[in-house]
C-alpha cells in the first residue's frame, strides 16, 4: 500500500539544469558567472558543467498527527561534453551525472496519509549517486538520436517537466506507482532511440534494465552492474507535436511492459483471494501500462510576448493485477511571465486524481480493514525568478481525502521550492 512511499523523485535533468544547455549558452545563467572567462572557454571546446542546488522546505498546516515542517534536497553536478568539438565525432556526445540527497519527508514525519509525497525531492535516501553516464550519437541527418548507457527510466520517456514540488505532478509519474520502475536518482544499464518521422511526429523507443539492487546504499556509485537482474523495462511512446490555431502543442501516447518479478494483489497461486487462503500472492513475470499526456499552449499576449498560458492533461492506467494505484488524472497549467515586470516568474496549478486498485479495495474489505477509494490533490504555486540562476517557488499544496479515505481529514501543506545554478 505504502509502494508510493519510497519511490524516488522523477525529477529530470531538463527540468532541474536553466536553459545553459537547452538554449543558446550564456555564463548570466549561472549564479557565479563565466568564472573569469573559463566556463566560456569550457563551452566553446564542447565542455559544459554545471552544479544545480534544489531544496523543498514543506510545512503540514491541516490533518495528518502532527504539524510540523521538513526539508530534502539535492546538489546535482552534471557534465555535457560535445565529441564533435572534442574529437571530432560528428553528432556524438558524452553525459555524467551525479546526485547527493538529503533531508526528510513531510509525510513520514507527520503521517499525512496522502499517495505521493510533497517533496517530490526526497527518496532513496541520503548518498550520492551515479545517475546517468551515457553515450549519444545522432545520426540520418539528426532524425535519429540514440543513447546508451547508465540511464535512469525516467527524462526521455513521459518527460512531465517539474515546476510543481508535489512528486504527482512532477517528472516520470508512473514509476511513482510501479513497481520495478525505477526513475531518478536510480539508474541501470539501458538503451534509447527517438526518431523524428516527420515535422511534426516522432517515434520513440526505450529498454532498461530491471534491477533492485540498485536501489541500494552499497550500489549508489557502481558503475558496473550488480547481481540480482531480473529482467527488463521496454516503452514505446508516440509523439505528435503541432501548432493549433498557431501555438505549439505536444502530445505523447506510451506503452510499457516490465518483466521484473510482481507479487498479486488478490489472489495467491491457486487463484484464491489472500484474505481467506492465508497463502503467498501469485506471482507475475510482468507488468504492463500506458500514458497520454497533452501540453498544448493556449493564449500569448500580443503586447507581452513572454506571457503565455499552457494547459495540460495527462493520464495513467497501470496494471490492474499489480498496481495499489491503478489510475492518475491530472490537469492543470502554467502561466508565463503574469506581470510585465516579471518577464521570468510563472504562475502554476496542477489537480489530480489517485484511483486506487479495485482488486487491493476487495483485500481489505475481506480483511475488515479500512477500504480506500480516491484522493484528490493539488498544487497552486508561483515561481520568482530572482535572476537566470536562481528561483523561489513557494506553493500550497491541498489533499482531498488522502490516501484515498473519506473519513480523514484533509490535508494542507505549504511549501517553498528553491533552485539555484551555478
Amino acid at each position: 500500500m505504502t509502494t508510493s512511499l519510497r519511490c524516488g523523485s522523477g525529477l529530470l535533468v531538463a527540468c532541474l539544469l536553466t536553459s545553459a544547455q537547452a538554449a543558446e549558452y550564456s555564463p548570466d545563467q549561472f549564479l557565479f558567472g563565466d568564472w573569469n572567462g573559463a566556463r566560456t572557454r569550457l563551452h566553446e571546446a564542447g565542455v559544459d558543467l554545471q552544479f544545480t542546488y534544489v531544496n523543498e522546505l514543506a510545512r503540514n498546516t491541516q490533518g495528518g498527527d502532527d504539524h510540523t515542517g521538513t526539508y530534502a534536497d539535492q546538489l546535482m553536478f552534471d557534465a555535457a561534453l560535445d565529441l564533435d568539438r572534442l574529437l571530432g565525432w560528428s553528432g556524438a556526445g558524452l553525459h555524467f551525472t551525479l546526485t547527493n540527497r538529503n533531508g526528510e519527508n513531510l509525510n513520514a514525519e507527520a503521517d499525512l496519509g496522502v499517495l505521493l509525497q510533497p517533496q517530490e525531492i526526497y527518496g532513496y535516501g541520503s548518498a550520492t549517486r551515479l545517475v546517468q553516464l551515457y553515450y549519444q550519437q545522432a545520426l540520418l541527418d539528426d532524425r535519429l538520436l540514440v543513447k546508451l548507457g547508465r540511464l535512469p527510466m525516467s527524462g526521455d520517456i513521459y518527460p512531465f517537466a517539474c515546476p510543481f514540488q508535489n512528486l504527482g505532478f512532477c517528472g516520470t509519474v508512473p514509476g511513482y506507482i510501479t513497481s520495478n520502475w525505477y526513475t531518478w536518482p536510480i539508474s541501470q544499464w539501458g538503451a534509447t532511440a527517438r526518431y523524428q518521422l516527420n515535422e511534426a511526429w516522432s517515434l520513440q523507443t526505450a529498454i532498461y534494465q530491471v534491477n533492485p539492487r540498485f536501489t541500494e546504499r552499497s550500489q549508489r556509485l557502481n558503475f558496473g552492474s550488480p547481481s540480482g537482474t531480473t529482467g527488463y523495462h521496454a516503452v514505446a511512446e508516440l509523439g505528435w507535436t503541432p501548432t493549433v490555431a498557431g501555438q505549439p502543442g505536444a502530445y505523447r501516447l506510451g506503452l510499457w511492459r516490465n518483466t521484473g518479478d510482481f507479487e498479486d494483489l488478490y489472489r495467491d497461486s491457486s487463484g484464491l483471494p489472500l484474505s481467506l487462503s492465508g497463502a503467498s500472492a501469485a506471482e507475475h513475470d510482468q507488468g504492463t501500462g500506458g500514458y497520454l499526456m497533452a501540453e498544448q499552449q493556449v493564449w500569448q499576449s500580443a503586447a507581452v510576448p513572454a506571457r503565455r498560458l499552457k494547459l495540460f492533461a495527462n493520464f495513467i492506467q497501470s496494471d490492474p493485477d499489480v498496481t495499489y494505484i491503478e489510475r492518475v488524472w491530472q490537469v492543470g497549467g502554467m502561466l508565463s511571465a503574469p506581470f510585465a515586470s516579471r518577464p521570468n516568474d510563472e504562475l502554476g496549478l496542477g489537480l489530480g486524481r489517485l484511483e486506487i486498485n479495485d482488486d487491493a479495495r476487495r483485500r481489505l474489505r475481506e480483511q475488515g480493514d479500512p477500504v480506500p477509494d480516491v484522493e484528490y490533490p493539488a498544487e497552486l504555486y508561483y515561481r520568482v525568478a530572482l535572476t537566470p540562476a536562481l528561483s523561489l517557488t513557494p506553493n500550497i499544496q491541498y489533499f482531498h481525502r488522502p490516501g484515498g479515505f473519506d473519513e480523514d481529514k484533509d490535508v494542507v501543506v505549504v511549501g517553498l521550492k528553491t533552485v539555484v545554478s551555478f
